[in-house]
């Protein structure tokens, strides 16, 4: 039994294999970045705006962890996309052990320098006192279903790289449904613990239904330690590492962002992260478009299909610019109405309307960006991904250390509307650049 492809990426019209394709995705993403709604949505209205601050501080010392994760999941995500056209069932297998067992190694490691340098990492992006110890507690739970997490998130990720995309949107869903139903649950008796909690063991269940999944599907046979090969070692780093580094970046930039709003007090934290949160959930079907055009580009660039990958990019633009003019919409009118669906502080909900009513206007030219990194991805250009990438982080992390300090709160989105043409322009020229060389598939 081989890894379903209810979608064909490889032929028919391609704005409707496109849709269909990144439909699934896009409502997986959605999901998930709705239980992290909800779980800021249980944690401010049955709590406080402190308790919303400390898991704010936790997960931005989390996210220091998942970059290495996350750049597995992505790595992963791309080589089953490129070698599913051409790899037989026992290559692929061998492929899936290989990542999983990087992935895992990578979970446990993870795992235990975290519950390691908690306290210090808080300290280190100016937590405030009052809800430091709120901050580590959410932090050291939530670790504990970590190895769990990295293995259901990659798991997806691998299905997803095959041309399924349903499968593990049915897991999302599954898994989002029940983290809501153990916030509701826990959050009263436990606190922030009960947040954490929640989110490990909704994992937990996750990451067993995945692998039984691939064990029915992808894996041929029980895993033994001679299937582990240096040629796919070397291949997994290729991938992972260029995502890695753009991952622990990304991270970057947000603990400069923390340690920043630290001093601007309770309220600041927790408004910057609701309009954070919202806002990662509004743009969460533009990740997601992207996601399944990487694999459109991948699979197709595989079989020798280069006009159908590019024609692929021009029909995700179109589709891309028709719903980023529809969030700077909701954004603009509605931000209020957003920032009062986690918090009663008005203190909190005017620092969060505030920054989401300006730095959406940044949008398009974000997303385009996004366009044009995953133009790259999709060819395997890893090194100008990355240029990219590092580029945009290091002038947003400039731009935010030049002007918060000067400017207070309205500095973060002012050093995004520095940042943002800047990195389209750049991310346009490394996809343009030599182009011709793009069409040698390696």
């Amino acid at each position: 039994m081989t890894c379903k492809k209810e979608t064909s990426l490889l032929e028919g019209p391609v704005r409707g294999t496109l849709v269909r394709f990144a439909a699934p995705i896009i409502l997986s993403r959605v999901t998930t970045q709705l239980y992290t709604v909800a779980d800021a949505m249980i944690v401010g209205l049955r709590l406080d705006a402190n308790a919303l601050a400390a898991v704010s501080n936790g997960t931005t010392v989390l996210m220091l962890f998942l970059f290495v994760s996350g750049g597995l999941e992505l790595g992963g995500n791309l080589l089953a996309a490129a070698n599913r056209p051409r790899t037989d069932r026992e290559g692929m297998s061998r492929l899936t052990y290989n990542i999983l067992f990087v992935d895992l190694a990578a979970g446990l490691l993870m795992m235990v320098l975290g519950l390691w340098g908690m306290d210090w990492l808080l300290g280190a992006i100016r937590t405030p006192a009052e809800i430091r110890s709120g901050a580590a507690l959410y932090g050291r739970v939530y670790l504990l279903g970590l190895p769990f997490l990295t293995l259901y998130d990659l798991s997806r990720q691998l299905v997803i790289g095959c041309g399924e995309s349903k499968l593990p949107l049915r897991a999302v869903t599954v898994t989002s449904v029940l983290n809501i139903c153990l916030d509701l649950l826990l959050v009263g008796p436990m606190g922030v613990a009960g947040a954490a909690l929640a989110t490990a063991l909704s994992q937990v269940a996750g990451c067993a239904y995945m692998l039984r999944y691939l064990r029915r599907t992808l894996l041929a046979g029980p895993f033994r330690l001679h299937m582990l090969q240096r040629e796919w070692f070397v291949e997994i780093m290729r991938l992972s590492v260029p995502n890695t580094v753009q991952q622990s970046a990304g991270t970057a930039i947000t603990v400069v962002r923390q340690s920043l709003l630290g001093p601007l007090g309770v309220a600041a934290i927790a408004g910057f992260s609701s309009a954070g949160k919202i806002s990662q959930l509004l743009l969460m079907p533009v990740f997601s478009l992207m996601q399944s055009l990487v694999v459109f580009i991948a699979q197709n660039r595989a079989v020798g299909q280069l006009d159908r990958a590019e024609e692929g990019v021009r029909e995700a633009r179109r589709i891309l610019l028709c719903y980023t003019a529809l969030v700077v919409a909701v954004c603009a009118l509605g931000s209020r109405l957003l920032l009062g669906l986690f918090t009663r502080d008005q203190e909190a909900i005017r620092y969060g309307a505030l920054l989401l009513s300006r730095e959406c206007w940044s949008y398009p030219l974000t997303n385009l960006r996004h366009l044009q990194e995953a133009r790259l991805r999709g060819r395997q250009q890893m090194g100008r991904f990355l240029t990219s990438n590092m580029m945009l982080i290091a002038m947003s992390m400039a731009g935010c250390l030049l002007l918060v300090p000067r400017m207070g709160f309205p500095g973060f989105y002012w050093a995004v509307y520095l940042s943002a043409p800047l990195g389209l322009a750049l991310s346009t020229i490394l996809a343009r650049w030599n182009r011709q060389s793009s069409h040698s598939f390696s």
